[in-house]
């Protein structure tokens, strides 16, 4: 996969370098400051979901780049780290869903579908329980994204020493 005759990952990995850093600070602040909720839900859910497909794309086209070059244990390494932050980018999506209705649970309760789920979406616990959620998954997906880019930079610059 080329995009402008460059391969893809090093475009799209800038994207994930950026975004995933953003929405696992934003998922924090979400979570620790009240004030912020109704200004950060959307962007959140946003970035979350953006950042699923992206990091999927990004990973794809590393394992296209990485069939095309000499393979070395330094991106053996990386390939393993970018795999894992798909599903970390997926992770963190489903808790930031749950952070967000728990933090507004009338965009379910209003629809009939859910009026089941009216007890539990304003259960007194849910709330906190997702902000102790939000908190650990956005700083792992902070730690997770600079661990993957440091893999990745590693291999790269590894040989130009």
């Amino acid at each position: 996969m080329e995009i402008a005759g460059l391969p893809a990952h090093i475009l799209l990995i800038h994207g994930v370098v950026v975004l995933a850093p953003l929405a696992g600070l934003a998922a924090v602040v979400f979570a620790l400051l009240r004030r912020s909720r109704r200004y950060l839900a959307l962007p959140l859910g946003i970035l979350a979901l953006v950042l699923v497909p992206l990091s999927v794309l990004t990973a794809e086209a590393g394992e296209q780049l990485e069939k095309a070059r000499p393979v070395s244990k330094l991106i053996q390494e990386h390939a393993e780290q970018g795999s894992f932050l798909r599903f970390v980018a997926a992770f963190f999506l489903v808790v930031v869903a749950a952070q967000i209705v728990a933090a507004f649970p009338g965009i379910l309760t209003r629809r009939p579908a859910f009026h089941g789920l009216r007890g539990l979406l304003e259960a007194r616990w849910l709330l906190p329980a997702t902000s102790v959620l939000g908190v650990l998954a956005g700083l792992f997906l902070v730690y997770q994204s600079i661990a993957t880019g440091h893999s990745g930079a590693a291999s790269v610059w590894a040989g130009s020493r």
